[in-house]
């Protein structure tokens, strides 16, 4: 929630996020002058501020709120662009008002996944669009990955956290669609597609990453002594993925794209 946070992960997760959100963005179509876009769980604005150059009418919500300070940082350039504060499973918006809406890794992640697709689709005027990206696969994808494997190798007996049930239900295209038809959409396209994160390799990977990783709830639980041993671990990880000095981490990802049900 804070803007710590907000900063570390726009420069550690928006490099894979970005790009499923600008194949959301092409997909849907249309964007531009006079568009009004509403952006879900907008995170650090992988999605929100290319939609405001592209002179589209944005408006940017997220739960956290240091998110949102950074959002209104990299959105003031632009008067037709801002951010607030807002509950994507209850949105503080008037039926129909928006073009398109977007939730880039958003709301398969609220504790009321189903209302928040709802929402969603409450927000788009008809004939409008709307985009959904998931993960096809716990835990997500770039940094999170290589967390997962160095924790499953120095505490093999130990279980994972347990996916939110959104993540699990949205993760199955043929769900996905239901779910999104379910909630008032229509002629629902979901197409599998790669999340790639490149970075460094070596000990520049965990100076990169550190401060996302003490971010991350498994490893905030660790002694010293235990965080020490996964981190040799993430350095053997990245070490058997890297090509040269550069990380390439591919991560699955359902994109799925629709028409707001008249």
């Amino acid at each position: 929630m804070t803007d710590d946070f907000a900063r570390i992960y726009e420069r550690t997760g928006n490099r894979i996020t970005a790009p499923i959100a600008m194949e959301g963005f092409r997909r849907v179509g249309s964007i531009g002058e006079g568009t009004r876009v509403l952006d879900i769980a907008a995170g650090a604005g992988a999605l929100s501020v290319p939609a405001a150059y592209s002179g589209a009418s944005v408006l940017a919500v997220d739960i956290a709120p240091g998110m949102v300070n950074l959002l209104s940082e990299r959105l003031a350039p632009f008067p037709k662009a801002e951010a607030r504060v807002m509950d994507g499973q209850d949105l503080q918006i008037a039926d129909d008002s928006f073009d398109a809406a977007f939730s880039i890794f958003g709301v398969s992640l609220f504790a009321d996944w189903r209302r928040g697709l709802r929402e969603q689709a409450r927000v788009v005027r008809p004939g409008g669009m709307a985009c959904v990206a998931t993960w096809q696969r716990p835990p997500g994808g770039g940094p999170f990955m290589i967390m997962a494997q160095a924790l499953r190798s120095v505490f093999p007996d130990r279980a994972p956290p347990a996916p939110a049930e959104g993540f699990v239900a949205l993760s199955d295209p043929s769900r996905l669609a239901a779910e999104m038809r379910s909630a008032g959409f229509a002629d629902v396209e979901v197409e599998e597609i790669q999340a790639v994160w490149h970075g460094p390799a070596g000990p520049a990977y965990l100076e990169e990453v550190r401060a996302l990783n003490r971010y991350m709830a498994p490893y905030v639980a660790l002694s010293d002594d235990e965080r020490k041993k996964v981190e040799d671990a993430i350095l053997r990880v990245v070490g058997d993925l890297a090509v040269g000095d550069r990380l390439r981490i591919v991560a699955p990802v359902l994109l799925a794209v629709a028409g707001r049900s008249s």
